[in-house]
């Protein structure tokens, strides 16, 4: 059993090591393109911009995010709000909101249809010649537009995604994930567009091309993450989806663990499911890297759970025996105490655990600098990221659970 266990430690931080170095690397070589200032590109034209913005029991959040888009510093612009069938306040708050202002477009839908088929419902309805999709509970920066549509000069790129940062962080979990958002949701998806591996267009903010959209019959109602698997979609096409990692957006999260757990357990299952739905693409060379890059990364997920059910097993059988142990002995806890060292032992095995901890940290503070974060403004959160590498277990555990049990996954 042991014997095992070691193999299966190698070819996690094999895989693991591979990535990271990978990563590591990529950013040195693309360093100069990502902290490029984006203020420089050109906006050639100003073309009609649609916004469209499904909003399901957003009371508590729906005003400051029609608030930041009157606030939009781009006139060729119109916002479709679209009611879920809400069963709280967010219909009043939109209405009293957007009175009087012929920018805005109200849809009352008074049955719930589910994200995807509103967005779709939006999407019918704009005249744009680009289409945002946005979350009613984020909030956008002024100049997000004038940032975004230069990208759109290339006309193969079908999507352009925006930095996500989490919306005014409380607790430790929500520091935590915000430096979560600023790597994976900021620095990492502006290097994937460069591999041509972008894996998803955020639903808190991302623009498309209205004519790609149409095109790939917009997004999937069937799919619970419809941003996650659009992406798979614009790359059949033959388009490209780009990052503009200056343009921000702020979303706001579940404070509690459990309200994290439950979103996080949507995106995950969305994310194995869609890999399922689209693996005719998986190793796919027409795809380029992105078919050879997903199931990786899958592959690096499923036998990191492997490692971490593993460990528990051991670490529990460990302590059973142990306690039996103790029992004979009317638990003289001192009978056993040894000072008896192996380096060469213990060197084997901390290597493996502290070159991956290097790495992380590695990446973790090049990437913050890349990003022009300030390590004392997020010390807490940096401190913290180790620890959610124990959470993320969970969340996959729950994601995979719910995947083999079958039935509808909830939204919230």
């Amino acid at each position: 059993m042991y014997e095992l266990y070691n193999l299966l430690v190698y070819f996690v931080w094999f895989l693991a090591t591979f990535y990271m170095v990978f990563i590591l690397l990529s950013l040195a070589v693309y360093k100069g393109k990502i902290s490029v200032n984006e203020k420089k590109q050109k906006l050639l034209r100003k073309p009609l911009v649609s916004f469209v913005i499904p909003a399901y029991n957003e009371e508590a959040t729906i005003a400051d995010t029609i608030s930041s888009l009157k606030k939009i510093k781009y006139d060729n612009v119109e916002f479709i709000i679209l009611n879920d069938g809400s069963r709280d306040s967010t219909s009043k708050i939109v209405r009293r909101a957007i009175k009087g202002n012929k920018k805005f477009r109200f849809i009352d839908n008074k049955n719930n249809k589910g994200k995807a088929r509103t967005l779709n419902q939006g999407i019918r309805l704009s005249k744009g010649e680009f289409i945002v999709c946005m979350d009613a509970d984020s909030i956008v920066e002024p100049s997000i537009v004038s940032k975004v549509l230069p990208y759109f000069n290339s006309e193969n790129v079908g999507a352009v995604t925006v930095t996500v940062e989490v919306n005014n962080p409380k607790n430790l979990l929500l520091k935590i994930i915000a430096i979560e958002f600023s790597l994976g949701l900021s620095l990492l998806l502006k290097l994937f567009s460069f591999l041509d591996i972008v894996y998803v267009t955020p639903g808190p903010f991302s623009i498309y091309r209205a004519k790609a959209l149409r095109e790939i019959g917009g997004f999937d109602p069937s799919n619970i993450t419809e941003d996650h698997e659009i992406a798979f979609r614009l790359y059949k096409a033959g388009y490209k989806i780009r990052n503009s990692i200056e343009g921000r957006v702020y979303t706001t999260l579940p404070e509690t663990f459990k309200g994290i757990f439950i979103q996080r357990r949507r995106w995950y299952s969305g994310a194995v499911l869609t890999l399922m739905q689209h693996r005719k693409m998986l190793f796919n060379r027409k795809y380029g890297l992105f078919s050879f890059f997903m199931p990786y990364n899958m592959l690096l997920i499923i036998s990191g759970l492997l490692l971490f059910s593993f460990s528990i097993y051991l670490a529990i059988t460990k302590l059973i025996r142990e306690i039996i142990y103790y029992r004979y002995t009317n638990f003289d806890f001192f009978h056993k105490l040894t000072f008896d060292f192996n380096f060469l032992y213990y060197g084997r095995v901390n290597f493996l655990a502290i070159t991956m901890f290097a790495f992380t940290i590695l990446f973790i503070l090049f990437g913050l600098a890349l990003v022009k974060k300030k390590y004392k403004e997020h010390k807490v959160g940096i401190i913290g990221f180790s620890l959610f590498f124990i959470l993320y277990q969970i969340f996959w555990f729950g994601a995979f659970y719910s995947v083999i049990r079958g039935g509808k996954i909830k939204w919230r």
